[in-house]
């Protein structure tokens, strides 16, 4: 890891993050990381991407202000611009984070404290991470299909005044409702096509989503693997306990529950699922998942 001193950048913020949030530590924000940085803000879905592909080619640092999908989309836009080959350095990606979630600033051990944020902003050394792919869309840290997306669904439409893990319990319970398992055909890196039913399956790059929990305690950021989480069919009264579980990491070794470490993974289902990327519900299954190893220049403590 390399110190990096930013003398200067780009902040793309979602002016709506964090139901409110994210106004109102806006200004603190700006004070804090002073005149150098531009602030521009996003106007529509995937206008973050736009932004920060415009950016990364003319400044070194290039700040998501807001949630996970905000960092997600500044991220696919860092890669973009890297992809072009026109700009005159690699941009490395600074978060400052004002979502409901912030899982991607959990798992780079980074403080949620607006000042501290910006402090790392400001002088904070760079980490070289994997990045995840599926359907060709970059991932920073989490994508799936089932269950999880149709939470992250709930609670993007239908849970408006409450953040963190109670957004996600509410989404939850609100969801259990009528959801139903689905067929699964997963093929992983040993060539195998395996059949099942299940209620969900979570790719994750780190070790923690939806508001912290601790889906994958031994996934590391910069390993070139990516951990999978598998939740088999059972009862709608036992899924909840199982849910309870994955929260504080305690699932490894339930039998509804399967874990793997992969490069590449194919996952179908019938009927097609919502897929969810980085808390951001979009498209449907079939998906094809690979990971780049350590793609990606972050600022971390």
């Amino acid at each position: 890891m390399e110190h990096l001193v930013s003398e200067g950048g780009m902040v793309i913020y979602n002016p709506v993050a964090g139901r409110g949030l994210g106004a109102k530590r806006k200004d603190e924000a700006q004070a804090h990381l002073g005149p150098a940085f531009e602030w521009v803000p996003t106007q529509r879905p995937g206008h973050a991407t736009e932004l920060a592909r415009a950016a990364a080619k003319t400044h070194e640092v290039v700040v998501a202000f807001g949630g996970d999908g905000t960092v997600g989309d500044v991220m696919r836009g860092i890669l973009l611009a890297k992809a072009d080959g026109d700009a005159p350095h690699e941009a490395t990606l600074g978060i400052i984070p004002v979502g409901t979630g912030n899982d991607m600033a959990r798992n780079l051990k980074l403080v949620l404290e607006t000042r501290e944020a910006c402090a790392t902003i400001l002088g904070g050394v760079t980490k070289r991470i994997d990045v995840g792919v599926i359907n060709g869309t970059p991932f920073i840290n989490n994508a799936g299909t089932g269950f999880d997306a149709a939470v992250m669904h709930t609670m993007n439409t239908g849970i408006k005044f409450v953040s963190g893990q109670l957004a996600f319990r509410l989404a939850i319970l609100k969801t259990l409702a009528k959801y139903k398992p689905f067929a699964l055909t997963i093929t992983a890196d040993d060539g195998e096509k395996r059949q099942l039913r299940a209620f969900m399956v979570s790719v994750l790059n780190g070790k923690v989503y939806a508001a912290g929990m601790e889906a994958a305690p031994h996934a590391e950021l910069d390993d070139g693997r990516l951990d999978v989480m598998i939740i088999k069919q059972m009862s709608k009264f036992k899924l909840l306990p199982v849910i309870q579980l994955v929260a504080m990491g305690k699932h490894l070794d339930h039998p509804a529950v399967e874990m793997l470490q992969v490069r590449k993974l194919v996952v179908g289902t019938i009927p097609p699922q919502p897929l969810n990327i980085d808390g951001e519900v979009r498209g449907l299954t079939p998906m094809n998942i690979d990971v780049r190893p350590r793609e990606l220049k972050v600022l971390v403590r």
